[in-house]
């Protein structure tokens, strides 16, 4: 895989993040606030859209960061530093998988109630 390629699929695999994060502020912000008579069913419909939205993101996360695994160039930082990156990449794996986990089913409480 060339270079351009791996630093768009970094960049994507990024943007993503961004925008499941920007997703579950969406539905928070119009959770909190008092929704004008008339108005439930847009809101709950918009908010359901950037559930989606989020769900989606996550997906493209999964993906690019699947790309990010396969093309991953061992042994560039020599092995004791390869062995410490390896242990840090484990725990910030399962630190996301616990934070994208708990904030998409918090954002599912919010749109579903």
């Amino acid at each position: 895989m060339s270079h351009f390629i791996k630093v768009i699929n970094a960049y994507i695999h990024d943007f993503a993040s961004a925008l499941w994060l920007a997703s579950v502020l969406v539905v928070y912000w119009t959770d909190r606030y008092a929704i004008p008579a008339g108005t439930e069913d847009f809101f709950f419909r918009f908010r359901k859209d950037f559930l989606f939205i989020g769900i989606g993101s996550l997906v493209i996360i999964m993906i690019t960061g699947a790309g990010r695994t396969y093309t991953y160039d061992a042994g560039q930082f020599g092995e004791d530093a390869e062995k410490k990156r390896k242990q840090i990449l484990i725990v910030k794996h399962i630190l996301g998988f616990i934070v994208y986990g708990a904030g998409t089913y918090w954002q599912y409480v919010m749109v579903y109630g």
